[in-house]
């Protein structure tokens, strides 16, 4: 009994060390290219497309950033877009965060340099 404790420990530690907690990570910083607000059915959300010339990208999002409605209250979803339409329309940068390392948006900042 005391040897399947033990080894049910290290089966338990490995488990852990194997698993790689989400962490939070830029989606862009740049200019815009583009704002859509979608309102499919199976697609309520407002996305981002940063131009060729940003920086800080993630890969794995091809240069768009997302809001989805299901992620965020409509007042969050609200300023999200507010902020967006301001940079797109002045050609100023903005910054795009996801909490979870995915495409997903948690932050937008409008600022010059990156920080």
């Amino acid at each position: 009994m005391a040897r399947f404790s033990w080894i049910s420990s290290v089966i338990c530690l490995i488990c852990l060390m194997c698993h790689q907690p989400a962490v939070a990570r830029d989606i862009g910083f740049g200019k815009l290219s583009g704002v859509k607000v979608y309102g499919f059915s199976n697609d309520k959300s407002v996305a981002l497309y940063f131009e060729p010339t940003a920086t800080h990208l993630n890969p794995d999002c091809d240069r768009k950033a997302t809001f989805s409605y299901s992620e965020h209250s409509i007042e969050e979803i609200n300023r999200f877009l507010s902020i967006a339409m301001a940079a797109y329309l002045s050609g100023k940068k903005v910054r795009v965060h996801s909490q979870s390392a995915n495409c997903e948006g948690h932050f937008i900042a409008l600022q010059d340099s990156y920080f």
